[in-house]
This record gives structure tokens, sequence and C-alpha cells, in this order.
């Protein structure tokens, strides 16, 4: 009975089915494109990669609410895990040694949509910085550490892009205007690795119906087969 239930949580969302639309079926509409749509293209990516070096996905609960959780980007899980790393590494030295020596061998792509320049709200956007729709994934970058690349990670990037002959965008939040942040500072601060922010251009973004260019997807999955495979831009 109902008035027996002890607790429970309610989610409300989309139910409708994604779909191309446009005249030449050139965008993505679906619900929750942000951010089911990064951790699909990156396992797709890492399944299909070839084995060769160490590589992981690490998909975190509740960012849209500030990652504060056990789950979420500031609780205990990803620092777990490359502890065990380390425990299983037989390198030489202490736990602590082999720990710091993975952290900076290692680059993370913090895979998060990105804003597009949406034709109604285009003064929104920083003129010379302004992600468009099937132009390929965008490097995010912010002067307040919002998001976590800097010009080495995002050199690096760029450069594995070339290599795949994947577009690449920038996207540069207006000095006027407050910034959104990812999950790319937060494990850049807790356990000091090296990152890039980077997505898929999307419009209508935490809306309950979302757009993203259907080219865009594929644009990402090349550039992070690559990057599986041990070819980091380095």
């Amino acid at each position: 009975d109902a008035e027996r239930v002890m607790g429970h949580e309610l989610l409300l969302y989309d139910t409708q089915p994604p779909a191309l639309t446009g005249l030449r079926r050139q965008f993505i509409s679906a619900a929750r494109l942000d951010n089911l749509l990064s951790c699909y293209v990156t396992i797709e990516a890492l399944a299909n990669s070839q084995p060769g070096h160490f590589s992981l996905v690490v998909c975190n609960d509740h960012e849209e609410v500030g990652s504060a959780s056990a789950s979420g980007a500031q609780g205990p899980f990803l620092e777990s895990v490359l502890n065990r790393i380390a425990e299983r590494d037989g390198a030489d030295g202490s736990q602590r040694e082999r720990m710091e020596r993975i952290i900076h061998r290692s680059l993370m792509l913090s895979v998060d949509n990105a804003h597009a320049v949406h034709p109604n709200f285009s003064d929104r956007h920083d003129g010379n910085h302004g992600p468009r729709l099937n132009q390929g994934p965008v490097i995010k970058l912010n002067a307040n550490q919002r998001y976590a690349s800097n010009s080495h990670s995002t050199a690096r990037f760029r450069a594995l892009c070339e290599q795949a002959d994947v577009p690449v965008q920038s996207f540069v939040m207006r000095s006027d205007m407050a910034c959104g942040s990812t999950i790319g500072p937060l494990t850049a601060t807790e356990i000091g690795v090296e990152t890039v922010d980077i997505g898929v251009p999307t419009f209508a973004m935490h809306s309950i119906r979302e757009l993203a260019g259907s080219e865009d997807a594929g644009h990402l999955y090349q550039a992070l087969v690559p990057f599986f495979s041990g070819q980091d831009g380095a």
C-alpha cells in the first residue's frame, strides 16, 4: 500500500524516442543528449579501439547538480579505482609513487556537450568562438578555470584531431557572463591529471528536448578511437 512506502525517488522525463530531423536529416533531436551522447560515443570508441595502453571511461552521476555525492565526480570512486590499478602495477616503488607516475603519464578528456551558437541567442556568444552544429567537437576554454583545458592539453587534442582528419572548434565564454563548468576541473583538482574539456555542440541544452548535429557524434568517435589506441597527440 502507498502508506507503507518508506521512501522513493521520482524522475520525470520525455518518453518520445530520438529522431533525425532537418531537410537533410542533419540534426539529432532527443532528450538527455547532455550527456548520454558523450557516454555512448566514448564507450563505443573504447570498445572499438586497438589496445595500445591502459584506458578507462568514467561516467559520473550527479554532474548536473554539483557532483558532490558518493557516486559523483567529487566522490572517492575514481581515485579508489586508480589506487587499485597502482597496487597491481609491477613497477618498483611505493604505491604512492606508482600512482603519481600513472597520473603524470595520463591525459583526461572531459567529454561534455558544448553550447552551440543558437540563431535566436547569437549575442550570448563570443563572436570569435561560436561553435556550430556538424562542424566537429569543441574545445572549451575559460580563464577562470571553469574548464580544465590549458595550452598543452588543448594542443594535444588538436593534434589528435588533425591526425584523425576531424574538424575541431573552440568555445570561450564571454567574460561579462557567468560560465558553467564540467567534471574536468573537479577531477583535475582532486587527482592532478592533465585535462582538456571537449564536447559536441548542442542547442537547447538542459531543456526537455535537445538538438545536436547528426555528424558530430561521428566526428567525436573518430577522434576518440585513436586516443584510446594510444595516439594521444603528444
